[in-house]
This record gives structure tokens, sequence and C-alpha cells, in this order.
């Protein structure tokens, strides 16, 4: 009896099968390939048919590996929005979470993201959907025959299940913008204060809600957040954990029972239940990625194209870590910015004649993308904070670089579990499906003691 959980990354689309009678899974992951250039430096488009085509062909070729599939489950990349039509039909890209429009200047110096933050009293960034459909709005870029706006994970589900209309839960919604997280719903007044038409906001339902059938017979569930699906899947006693997810951004997430609001972390609802508060980096595996063509580049640079180039995390889990700890470039990997100062830039300090080496420069780096999401920790009420001992940690970065793993637990003091699955978020996926068929009660008894 095998439950699929699918997550549509930046990057990579991920499938995990789960046997929820062995307690095994199986996994099948993708390139992101959907990516489309439109010619404009801020704009971060990706195709949804695309996306959804892969979607559909890594549930396919688990169906021809198991015969009983009792539901699938999807997640997928928060903020970004599709635009549909009455018929259920994409009528625009997606514009991801990574999309920049919102830092473009509406008047007097100010942006379109910092416009409707002063004008909302809510935190919002570039990518978030609703800051997108603002400037859409202003820019007169709505697509002709849009009806509503979604996300992408609600997209999958309506071509999965034939709905014509999407359906949210509260993850997802809260990362649209104008959400009132303490009482889950849309801030009608204030989206009407800005002359937004609510209509097309889609409809909100309970995380993991029955949506409908794929191919006749396989329950099909609403898609959760992949921030809510990373920490369900990889921790297994939130009471003394925190969770370190590394990807293409970088998160610190905390589990709160109990609604607390502030001006350093997000406030996100968790599915069924309670909060986690998360500080949200812009640049955390990027970041490794960046040097990485940075070193590529000046090898072809000096080496004319030729030769072969040693595999990049290979050298970095070779570095030795104590010996360079000491004198340690300083590296602030705000490449891309940050939510609150947008306009921020990366920089690189404390460099001597003696530490600017490649190996000083790489081991800055980690330690840089390990600093950000300290200071994020730093600020988590001290009543929280009590009783956390491990980190768990989980993503492509964490997975594939054994020193990330040791500059983390030298930077925190805490030692660090990776996930017990390679693609965590899929994962979650998979035992939302399984709560949402009711196969378990809740995500709680999950999280405390495994499935």
């Amino acid at each position: 009896m095998h439950f699929i959980g699918i997550d549509i990354g930046t990057t990579s689309i991920c499938g995990i099968a789960y046997d929820f009678l062995n307690h095994t899974t199986a996994s099948i992951t993708i390139e992101n390939e959907s990516e489309i250039d439109s010619g404009k430096s801020w704009e971060k488009i990706q195709d949804p048919g695309w996306i959804v085509t892969s979607v559909i062909r890594i549930i396919k070729k688990f169906e021809s590996k198991y015969d009983v599939i009792k539901g699938i489950g999807i997640t997928g990349q928060m903020h970004g929005i599709v635009y549909v039509n009455n018929d259920g039909e994409a009528v625009s890209p997606l514009y991801t979470w990574q999309d920049n429009r919102g830092n473009m200047i509406l008047n007097s110096h100010i942006t379109y993201a910092k416009f409707l933050t002063d004008n909302s009293g809510y935190k919002l960034s570039t990518g978030y959907g609703i800051v997108t459909h603002f400037y859409n709005i202003r820019n007169a870029l709505i697509p002709k025959g849009a009806v509503k706006l979604c996300t992408i994970m609600d997209y999958a589900v309506m071509k999965l299940t034939g709905r014509k209309t999407p359906l949210t839960d509260y993850t997802n919604a809260a990362g649209l913008g104008f959400f009132n997280v303490k009482e889950s719903k849309f801030d009608l007044s204030s989206l009407d204060n800005i002359g937004m038409d609510t209509s097309i906001l889609p409809e909100i339902g309970e995380s993991a809600s029955f949506s409908g059938f794929y191919n006749s017979n396989i329950p099909v569930y609403s898609a959760i957040g992949d921030n809510q699906a990373g920490f369900i899947g990889s921790v297994r006693d939130r009471e003394k954990s925190i969770h370190v997810t590394i990807g293409t951004s970088s998160q610190l997430s905390v589990y709160s029972e109990d609604f607390i609001q502030m001006n350093t972390l997000d406030t996100r609802p968790f599915p069924w239940g309670g909060y986690i508060l998360v500080g949200a980096a812009l640049c955390g595996g990027e970041s490794l990625t960046m040097l990485k063509s940075f070193f590529e580049r000046t090898f072809s640079l000096f080496n004319g194209n030729a030769g072969k180039v040693r595999d990049f995390y290979e050298i970095l889990n070779n570095i030795d870590f104590k010996k360079h700890y000491n004198d340690i470039l300083s590296v602030k990997t705000h490449f891309n910015g940050t939510r609150s100062e947008p306009l921020s830039k990366g920089s690189i300090s404390n460099i001597s004649s003696s530490n600017f080496t490649p190996e000083v420069l790489i081991l800055g780096f980690v330690k840089g993308i390990c600093n950000e999401l300290y200071d994020f920790y730093n600020t988590i009420p001290e009543n929280l904070k009590k009783n956390k001992d491990l980190l768990v940690g989980s993503g492509n970065a964490i997975e594939k670089n054994d020193l990330l793993v040791r500059v983390l637990e030298g930077t925190f003091n805490f030692r660090v579990v990776k996930s017990e699955t390679d693609e965590d978020a899929a994962f979650g996926a998979s035992i939302a499906a399984l709560v949402g068929g009711k196969y378990i009660s809740d995500f709680g008894k999950v999280l405390k003691h495994g499935v």
C-alpha cells in the first residue's frame, strides 16, 4: 500500500512512493527544466505545463511499479503564482518566488513590495504572489481570461483531478501575502484598501483536503507548503528539534504551539494546528553554486577549456575544517539580498596575505551560510529554545556536503542529524496524503513518533 508525495522544487521535481505497511520509500527525481528566458533579468518564470507533465510522468512510473496506490500528496515552491481561466487552464507562466518585479520602483523611490508593506502592516517581499499580482495590475500584465491565481502545487492538483477552480490550504495561502495567520484568512479589507479585486484569490480549505481523483481511482489531496512539508518529512521530535534546510535558499524553522509574532522571523501556519517560526535566507545553497561557477570559469580562463575539472563537492568534503577555521574569511552571503533588505549585497572581508586561498574562501562561504541561519536562531524566544538540542538537517546542499554539516555543528554547538529520507518535502507530502485519507489521525503523531 503506497502513498505518493510530489515536491515541485525550483531546480528539481521529486516523487516519493512511501510503503505505509513496510515503512520503505522509493524516489524519482528529475531536473526542473521549465525555466523561460523572457529577456528580462528581473523576471523569473517557469512553464507550468512542462511542470505538470513532469509530475504526471513521475506518477506513471510509480503506477507501473506498484499495484496499490492509496493517495497522492503535493508540495512545492511557495509564494509563486499561476493565473488560470474559467476552464482551469493556465493562462500565464509560473511567476516564481525568485521573481524580482516586487523590487522594481513604483514611485518616489519606493518599491512595489515596500509600498504594500507600508500600506498594509504585513511584511511583504518580492516573489510573494500578491506582490507579483499587484505589479502585474499596475503594469497591465494580467493575462486575458485570468479569473483566479494559485500556487504551482494547487495548479498541479487541478490538472491531476480535473478541478476547474483552485483549492489552496492555509500554508500556501499565507505564502501569497496579506494573510492573517492568527485568524487563518486573507485580509480582504487591506486588499480592498489598495484597490485589489479579491475575487481572484483561491478558495482556502484545510491542509490535505480531498480534492478529487487522479485516473478515476487514486485520491489526490490539496497541496501544502514545502517549508511545512520538509519539517513534517524530517523532524521526529518537534519539542527538541530545530529544522534547517539548505537547498537553493535556506531556512531555519522551529515549531510553536502558540501564535508568536516577530519582526525577525516569519510566523507560518502549520498543517492542522500550531505554527512554525521561520528564518528564510534567499541565497543558501545557491551561494555554493555561485562559487562553483566562479572556480570553473577561472579554470577555463587559465586552462583554455582543456582538462577535466574535479567535482566541486568532492573538493569541499576534503577540506581540513580545523586547519583553516581560526583564520577564516568573513563572507556575508546576501548575494540575492534579504527579505527585509532586498538591496543588500554580499561581501568578503577579513582578507589577509595568509588566508586568501581557495580552501579558506570555500570555508568562508560555508560559514557565511551557517552564520545567516544562526542569526535567525538567536532571535528565537528563549522559551522555545529551552529544550532544543538537535539540528535536523535536510536539503540537497546538506545531503551532498559533509563540510557544511561540520560547520553547522561548530556554529550552533548542536549535533546535526540528517533527514532519514533523501527528499524530505516529498516524503512530507506523502504523509499529508496519509492524514488526508485518515490512515493516521494527525501530523503530530508522525512528527513525534515517526510513521
